[in-house]
């Protein structure tokens, strides 16, 4: 009686899955590599200002959020982002917060640089102070808007303010 191929010794020798266990450990290191990340990558958080001014001084006053102002602390870096026109692009300079003043959402900001033109320190300017005020890693982030992280509020999904209601049809 003969035997059937995928019963043979040969078959056995010649089929020895070398190809799909390599692609496994690959499989396996590579997901290793992400969940590293996801639990160890540092992710930078920034609070951006709605409108900005120039005092005497050199120094900036950029207007933040009441929430923005909870987070914003004197020292922490920051950049000075100029708009010079529709064509170019915005200009960044390094900066630092010096001073907050929390009951009128307003933050002092010392410019580092002393390269800023002085046809661009007249009044109110077009652009933006962004404002590091936390590392945080992607694992966090994610339980943060989930609600679930330790201590802290948790951060809205939704644009929409909580306290409307948006309604359909109305």
């Amino acid at each position: 009686m003969s035997l059937q191929f995928s019963r043979s010794m040969r078959a056995l020798r010649v089929d020895s899955f070398r190809p799909s266990r390599f692609g496994l450990f690959l499989a396996i290191i590579l997901m290793g590599g992400l969940i590293a990340w996801f639990f160890t990558a540092k992710v930078t958080l920034y609070e951006n200002s709605s409108s900005l001014q120039f005092t005497e001084e050199g120094k900036v006053l950029a207007n933040f959020t009441a929430e923005g102002m909870k987070r914003i602390r004197q020292g922490q870096t920051a950049t000075l982002q100029i708009d010079t026109g529709a064509d170019q692009p915005a200009e960044s300079f390094p900066a630092m917060v010096f001073d907050t003043q929390p009951d009128s959402n307003v933050a002092e900001i010392l410019i580092k640089s002393a390269q800023i033109p002085d046809s661009l320190k007249s009044g109110s300017l077009n652009g933006r102070v962004e404002v590091e005020v936390e590392y945080a890693t992607p694992a966090q982030l994610l339980l943060r808007v989930s609600g679930k992280y330790f201590g802290n509020s948790s951060i809205p999904v939704s644009p929409q303010s909580q306290g409307e209601n948006n309604q359909v049809g109305q």
